[in-house]
């Protein structure tokens, strides 16, 4: 399929009149990006407690909190050219992650936060986490990115609406 029909479908951007900010969680820094009336204002990675404060701030101006629900795929598949050892420290390091995310949303929900888990994204959309440059044009996104902070960005963008 060419890449023009691939883009025709992705889904319209979500405008909320209120800040939506997507994360994805992770263990050592989560992706996070602000969006602000359907437009991609920030990324960055944030540490467990930087995020805490973070969001406590955005808290009070009633943003949404869009967190991918790393727990929604409960299968840790084999990769291919992987032994059992390296299939055992993946397995871990997704465990951890999902640890991760579920004492984020505990931590957010009590601090009064409106949270939206989502499914991990699929289907055309998920190609621009992978890819920078199809991300800037998906976007408009003209700074630096890295996979965890366009994840979060596609998060707060498209993911609003698929529980």
């Amino acid at each position: 399929m060419p890449a023009k029909a691939a883009e025709q479908r992705l889904p319209k951007p979500v405008v909320y009149g209120r800040t939506v900010i997507g994360i994805d969680p992770d263990l050592v820094k989560s992706g996070v990006a602000v969006v602000k009336y359907g437009e991609l204002k920030y990324m960055q990675a944030l540490k467990f407690p930087q995020l805490l404060e973070y969001a406590r701030q955005h808290i009070e101006d009633g943003a949404l909190f869009v967190v991918e629900d790393v727990e929604a795929d409960a299968t840790t598949y084999h990769r291919h050219g992987t032994n059992g050892r390296q299939h055992a420290r993946i397995a871990q390091n997704v465990g951890q992650v999902k640890g991760v995310k579920r004492v984020l949303v505990e931590c957010l929900e009590s601090m009064g936060a409106d949270v939206v888990q989502v499914k991990p994204l699929r289907g055309p959309i998920k190609k621009a986490k992978a890819d920078r440059v199809y991300f800037n044009r998906v976007t408009g996104w003209a700074g630096s990115s890295n996979e965890d902070k366009r994840d979060a960005a596609l998060l707060a963008l498209f993911g609003v609406g698929r529980k």
